[in-house]
């Protein structure tokens, strides 16, 4: 079933409230001594102006809808609950739905981020089984909850695109090595992507990873690898181009063929096998607290990318002024329109030769509009009010380049800049 854009926050915290009602009755009331049930919870109340050309919508994640609007509530607003039910002294259930505005086909079930079974043979041993986070980025846990880190939202260009869920499960191990604690897990199952805005989400299938980490003095490194096979859904209207395409490309005409037949294959590529590699370091001090990320994504024909980010903070009393800069990158050059009506008309005629350039058009669009190549500044404040709760400020100057405006909704290609004020209130409760 979809969720419409009215219904998706209503909808985002029954589930929420299910979650944990379903992780409440879960409990063994015959072993009281040893079963326990925590709801905890975490929001954020946000508000943007947005500064961009007319046509560009901004968003968060490519899980939100397209609105090409300068005041945004939705982008970063959201409210969470998690219930975590200890059933014995191994054992722990979790539950945690989010209610936030989604797109258009974004499906019931999205507002449940885990839903898994924790067991934990000993110190040491961690297990996991149903719908867990992604543990291959250094804001896995948290991505969510905006009192966990410095700034507003996390760095776009590096987790915009990212899933936040899993299906499947994870083993992770723990041991201390001197005054360093290390971590290292293992993870398989299958999750959607995409931009559930205009189109079905495609999927993350077979997917296999590892982590590894090593903390000490305040300072985490990480690195993870991962690969897993990409699947989309041919939909009606990908068959139609795709034979339409076809067609032109059994023409005997090399500068409508040869493009034709490139367009077609970068159309309806599937099964596409996708490998990941991420190395992230983050600091917390006394003062000074930072983070940095580095990814590469390979994912050809679709997508070859590189994403950056850095942010670095200073701790004055309850005040911590930030500053962040992020960058992606894409090895896939974005395509040009071809210039088939000219040589079609004559063969085609004049109404199947413009039908044909519209095609080549429309084609180029979706293809272009899947690559992320801009870079962005931020600049923000932080103001801890509360022992739950703090409030931030936050300014992004963004730089989109030709045919790289993937996390902005309504960027036909030419390249542009935005710029983004954000006031937000965080919470745990």
């Amino acid at each position: 079933m979809r969720s419409g854009h009215r219904s998706s926050w209503t909808r985002g915290l029954l589930a929420s409230l299910a979650a944990c009602a379903g992780a409440a009755a879960a409990q063994e009331p015959e072993r009281p001594a040893m079963t326990g049930l925590r709801i905890s919870g975490f929001g954020t109340l946000a508000v943007s102006e947005v500064q961009a050309p007319a046509t560009w919508g901004f968003r968060r994640e490519l899980t939100q809808p397209a609105r090409p609007a300068r005041w945004r509530w939705d982008a970063d607003t959201r409210l969470g609950v998690q219930a975590n039910v200890s059933v014995g002294p191994s054992l722990e259930l979790v539950a945690q739905g989010i209610a936030k505005r989604r797109g258009a086909f974004a499906g019931d079930a999205d507002a449940l981020e885990w839903a898994y079974a924790s067991y934990r043979p000993d110190a040491e041993w961690t297990l996991r089984a149903g719908r867990v986070n992604v543990d291959t980025f250094l804001m896995a846990d948290y991505r969510n909850v905006g009192f966990g880190f410095l700034s507003i939202r996390p760095p776009v260009e590096f987790y915009a695109r990212l899933p936040t869920t899993l299906d499947g499960g994870d083993v992770a191990r723990s041991w201390l090595a001197g005054d360093a604690q290390w971590r290292a897990k293992l993870l398989a199952g299958a999750t959607r992507i995409g931009d559930v805005d205009f189109s079905e989400a495609g999927r993350l299938n077979s997917v296999l990873g590892g982590m590894v980490s090593r903390e000490q003095g305040g300072w985490l490194l990480r690195a993870s690898i991962a690969r897993a096979r990409i699947d989309f859904r041919q939909d009606d209207a990908r068959r139609s181009a795709l034979a339409a395409l076809g067609q032109l490309a059994a023409l005997p005409l090399p500068a409508v063929a040869a493009p034709a037949q490139q367009l077609r294959e970068r159309l309806g590529a599937n099964g596409i096998q996708a490998r990941f590699t991420e190395v992230g370091l983050r600091y917390e001090g006394s003062a000074w607290q930072g983070s940095a990320e580095f990814v590469h994504v390979s994912a050809p024909p679709l997508t070859v990318e590189r994403t950056f980010y850095a942010m670095l903070g200073y701790r004055l009393a309850d005040w911590t002024p930030f500053v962040g800069h992020g960058r992606s990158r894409n090895a896939v050059a974005a395509l040009d329109v071809p210039a088939w009506q000219q040589v079609l008309t004559p063969v085609l005629g004049a109404a199947a030769a413009a039908e044909a350039q519209g095609l080549g058009k429309a084609v180029v669009a979706v293809l272009n509009g899947g690559r992320l190549v801009q870079s962005s500044w931020s600049v923000g404040l932080r103001w801890d009010f509360h022992a739950q709760a703090a409030l931030k400020l936050q300014w992004d100057r963004v730089s989109v380049a030709p045919g790289g405006g993937a996390l902005w909704a309504g960027v036909a290609g030419p390249p542009g800049r935005a710029r983004v004020a954000t006031a937000a209130v965080d919470f745990i409760f």
